[in-house]
């Protein structure tokens, strides 16, 4: 019994992982003046792993989804920061179901407040990163102020997306796997 529920969690987090490498794969480029920021659906992806499946075994599904995409699509330096970003991420959103009570008594408005909590910490972290990778890449203050404010826009619209996407699939995800999931990963 104990080695069939190592199975099931394997192959659910094997599942997401696959579902977040996709879903960052459906891309679309934005400019930016430092790197090549795209627009894509990862991020919602990775979230609805930890709602699903979790905070541990979600942000591992979510994160390795996202460094695989890195480490496919040369961005092998950043595959490490966002496979631990979704950690992050995850967490707070995780530290606001229970904070809500979300789980007991689930509502619209926790909702939508635990996904601002992720979006917020994401865009937070992205800010971050982009900035450290600007002067990373030679730039001194100034102009790596100027690249990552030139990189807010995809950020916003990343963040953007995810709110919109989560806000629409988690509800039915939820209702028709959250049971099941939570039988098989529990």
């Amino acid at each position: 019994m104990r080695n069939r529920h190592a199975i099931n969690i394997i192959v659910f987090v094997a599942f997401f992982t696959a579902i977040t490498f996709i879903a960052t794969s459906i891309q679309v480029p934005m400019p930016a003046l430092v790197g090549k920021p795209f627009v894509h659906l990862g991020n919602a992806a990775a979230l609805l792993s930890v709602l699903l499946l979790g905070y541990k075994h979600g942000a591992i599904a979510g994160g390795m989804g996202l460094a695989l995409f890195d480490v496919t699509h040369n961005y092998v330096l950043d595959a490490p920061y966002y496979f631990f970003e979704v950690f992050v991420v995850g967490g707070l959103a995780t530290l606001a179901i229970h904070l809500l009570n979300y789980r007991t008594k689930p509502q619209s408005f926790k909702l939508i407040l635990i996904i601002l909590a992720a979006i917020i910490a994401k865009f937070v972290t992205t800010t971050f990163h982009n900035f450290i990778m600007s002067l990373i890449r030679g730039l001194t203050l100034q102009p790596a102020i100027v690249a990552t404010l030139s990189a807010l826009v995809p950020t916003i619209v990343n963040c953007v997306t995810t709110m919109i996407v989560v806000l629409i699939i988690y509800p039915i995800l939820n209702e028709r796997l959250r049971n099941q999931l939570f039988s098989v990963l529990n």
